[in-house]
């Protein structure tokens, strides 16, 4: 390889790096949040509260009767997390102890950063606030 060869491939790599410049990001993934609150008048849930999404973003019980209970009066919330996915909408169900629904919500969802930047993406958590029975 001649020298001018060399010259021209490093000056093709000094060009090539020049235009891939900027803000480098880790390879990490993260995880977005859906909060599902309750309005004040809730009683203590005792069944399951499912939520819904196109494309399928969850689908086990958010709170299962058989291990949990979320509680409003005391804060209670309960939490999926959906990859890195951020759904434009879902479908909260609020079931009883034996499985029949209380209450249905659709909400349409806005999210916002927790971490990350701008440039690097990074995690984002959505409230949905179901209101009393």
């Amino acid at each position: 390889m001649t020298v001018a060869c060399i010259a021209s491939v490093l000056a093709g790599l000094v060009l090539v790096s020049g235009c891939a410049g900027g803000t480098v990001c880790s390879a990490v993934g993260w995880s977005n949040e859906l909060v599902v609150e309750f309005a004040d008048g809730w009683p203590a849930v005792e069944g399951g509260v499912t939520i819904e999404c196109e494309p399928a973003c969850y689908t086990d019980p958010l709170v299962d009767a058989e291990t949990a209970t979320v509680d409003p009066a005391d804060g209670g919330a309960a939490g999926a997390l959906l990859d890195m996915s951020t759904p434009d909408s879902v479908v909260v169900r609020v079931l009883g102890p034996d499985g029949t629904r209380l209450t249905e919500l659709e909400a349409e969802l806005e999210w916002r950063r927790v971490g990350g930047t701008e440039e690097c993406g990074g995690p984002h958590e959505a409230t949905v606030v179901v209101p009393a029975p």
